[in-house]
């Protein structure tokens, strides 16, 4: 039973330091953000929404190049097979 008291007493200051970490990180980003108008947050908001979206299409074309539907070798083989294959058909 003693044991169990030493460990809740344990977490507790724990919990206790944790709080005190969050309201310093709390604090410190308060005082980062204090000098920002509005005009500088949504310009933020823009830049922040034009990365995303090169990162979307980023990601668009580096799942496109790994797409098993698409396979670049097999359509350039049939790329140029079929002037050869035209051309013994007399086309």
């Amino acid at each position: 039973m003693n044991i169990a008291i030493y460990v809740v007493c344990f977490f507790s200051i724990c919990c206790f330091l944790l709080s005190l970490l969050a309201l310093a990180r709390v604090a410190g980003f308060t005082k980062s953000v204090a000098g920002l108008d509005w005009e500088a947050v949504a310009t933020l908001l823009g830049d922040v929404a034009t990365v995303k979206r090169s990162i979307t299409r980023l990601n668009g074309r580096l799942n496109g190049m790994d797409s098993p539907k698409y396979d670049v070798d097999q359509e350039i083989q049939r790329a140029l097979a079929t002037p050869a294959q035209q051309k013994m058909r007399g086309g």
